[in-house]
């Protein structure tokens, strides 16, 4: 059975910290002239980066000490070994087994996770069903379009070309386990529209199904159902292995380290070590960076500053499901460089996320209404994707936004609900309306929201100066000729602030960081590459971990793209490339 059914997306925010340097000024004996230039020369280097300096290893390129033999206590094979267990990982290990090849997984959790929900498809049976449209080529032009021709067209298209008999597979899977098919239809528009419609898939519990208590499914469209009927059916039926509280540590590569990786030692939740030894191939699908301060720094500058400390300093919680603000340490990312495997091509990576101006509006819509910087200065068409105004917020003075709008904007602009947690209001118009004016209230009263009479005292509240209500004047006669002549945003969403009561409110330097994307060279078949672009004989990585897939921003233009394509329709292909070719 097919439904068609919103996002309901939980919205959390990250606090925006400062990255701040101190260099003093040293004092020193008179030198002569060429003691002076050293010193100088010196002191460059301990405090500036230069051509020099840049060139440096990172602490995470240097590889430990290797795990000796003698330390290992147990030597497992297969003909497959997967490091990782959420759906990339997952798919490669069915997709193998099916085929008739060993295969054995080791993850860092106690039990299988997913940590997001939409899965992407160009077309498949759950859209033909629900009379949704294929997705056009364009789509993928548009994406390739917008990050700026860097990312490897390859990957895009092998997406494009073999996602539904990937995702026709999944489909068949949980729906004989008695689960619902989902389909989730993205942003509305146009045929025209840069954010023209597109859909993902996901899943829902059965008839008479229970949910697991401790399983994490308020996210996005119930991804871990997905992961523990994958899980499930890998052990059960296909006769592959997990071994859960198992942590990659290092990879082995064979003939000094110029040969092919053969296997991964992995800790163990009793202190010892174990080897995983893949026949055919070990495949990396450990996630993502975002926890780990040198490689942000390297691979994601301009958003290392608002990954707090805490997620920089604590212990990774690998059971841990969805979740804002950081998530792993590369563990893979490391894995593969330590053995000789190269970074991607493009840089910087990309972040899935978005500097979130406030309102009312899903993890896809910005907020529609007025937006002003702190000058009290409009500065954009508020009509885009939340991720791509985000970079525009981004770049305000003070790294802030205001929103600005009135009670009737509940009515205007229904199709989301809560600014705290983006729940989709459904049903009936003037219910949807009260709904929003009371997640507006309850933020009122909690002083997330300024509330007044009249627009005056909404600015002066919010700090901006008076000369905003201006700025109001100008898109209200903007709103009423029916044309925004200054930076075109669509009639539809030109709404007058006229009749009271006003709100506002601050991003206040917020920031909303999901998780960081793309790792190692990785070519079309998911092969991870050196310097050369040479294939690492025997390993692979998929999921988030796949480089050169996105480049800019994660833009949600098309839903899904990450779960589709790099964890789904890459998963899937991989496992049948390895028992063809390995």
């Amino acid at each position: 059975m097919t439904e068609i059914n919103r996002r309901n997306f939980l919205k959390g925010a990250l606090a925006a910290g400062a990255m701040t340097a101190a260099v003093g000024m040293m004092g020193c004996s008179p030198k002569s002239g060429g003691e002076e230039k050293a010193a100088a020369a010196s002191a460059v280097e301990d405090f500036v980066q230069t051509a020099d300096t840049a060139t440096k290893k990172w602490s995470f390129e240097i590889a430990p000490d290797p795990i000796t033999e003698d330390k290992i206590a147990e030597t497992i094979e297969a003909d497959v070994v997967v490091v990782g267990c959420g759906t990339s990982g997952l798919m490669v290990a069915n997709s193998a087994a099916e085929e008739g090849l060993g295969v054995v997984v080791v993850s860092a959790s106690a039990a299988p996770v997913a940590r997001g929900g939409s899965n992407n498809a160009i077309y498949c049976k759950a859209m033909e069903r629900a009379n949704v449209d294929r997705l056009s080529e364009f789509q993928i032009r548009k994406e390739i379009f917008y990050a700026g021709n860097q990312v490897d067209e390859r990957k895009w298209y092998k997406h494009f070309n073999n996602s539904e008999k990937a995702m026709n597979w999944v489909i068949d899977l949980m729906e004989s386990a008695g689960y619902k098919v989902k389909v989730e239809i993205g942003t509305p528009s146009e045929d025209t529209d840069l954010y023209h419609e597109t859909c993902s898939i996901g899943w829902d519990l059965g008839d008479g199904m229970q949910a697991d208590p401790d399983m994490q499914l308020a996210t996005g469209m119930m991804q871990p159902l997905l992961v523990k009927e994958l899980a499930r059916h890998l052990t059960e039926d296909l006769g592959g292995e997990i071994y859960f509280k198992t942590k990659g540590e290092q990879l082995v590569r064979d003939s000094d380290g110029a040969g092919r990786v053969s296997a991964v030692v992995c800790s163990r939740e009793d202190g010892s070590f174990a080897k995983y030894v893949g026949k055919k191939a070990v495949v990396l699908a450990t996630g993502d960076f975002s926890a780990n301060r040198d490689m942000m720094y390297a691979y994601a500058p301009s958003y290392a500053p608002y990954i707090s400390d805490d997620v920089y300093d604590g212990e990774t919680n690998y059971d841990m499901g969805f979740q804002y603000g950081g998530l792993f340490k590369g563990d893979g990312q490391r894995m593969g460089l330590w053995v000789g495997a190269a970074w991607q091509k493009v840089f910087p990576n990309c972040v899935m996320g978005g500097f979130y101006g406030p309102g009312p509006r899903n993890l896809y819509s910005n907020f529609l209404g007025l937006l002003v910087n702190k000058n009290g200065e409009r500065f954009m068409n508020e009509d885009c994707l939340s991720p791509c105004a985000g970079m525009n917020n981004f770049g305000q003075p003070g790294k802030t936004v205001f929103a600005l709008w009135n009670e009737d904007y509940a009515r205007q602009e229904t199709v989301s609900g809560s600014w705290n947690n983006d729940t989709m209001h459904e049903g009936d118009a003037d219910a949807v309306a009260k709904a929003v004016i009371e997640s507006w209230e309850a933020d009122v009263k909690s002083g997330a929201t300024v509330k007044g009479d009249t627009i005056e005292d909404v600015i002066k509240q919010l700090g901006l100066p008076s000369d905003t209500a201006e700025t109001v004047k100008r898109y209200n006669e903007l709103c009423a000729k029916g044309s925004d002549d200054d930076f075109h945003k669509g009639a539809d969403h030109m709404h007058p602030l006229e009749q009271g009561p006003f709100y506002g409110q601050s991003s206040g330097g917020m920031l909303v960081f999901l998780t960081v994307l793309g790792g190692l060279n990785t070519d079309a078949n998911m092969r991870v590459l050196d310097a050369d672009d040479e294939p690492l004989p025997g390993l692979y990585n998929v999921g988030t971990m796949v480089g050169d897939m996105f480049a800019t921003n994660y833009t949600f233009m098309t839903e899904g793209a990450n779960y589709g394509a790099n964890c789904i329709t890459f998963g899937y292909l991989t496992g049948k490339y390895i028992a063809e070719n390995e």
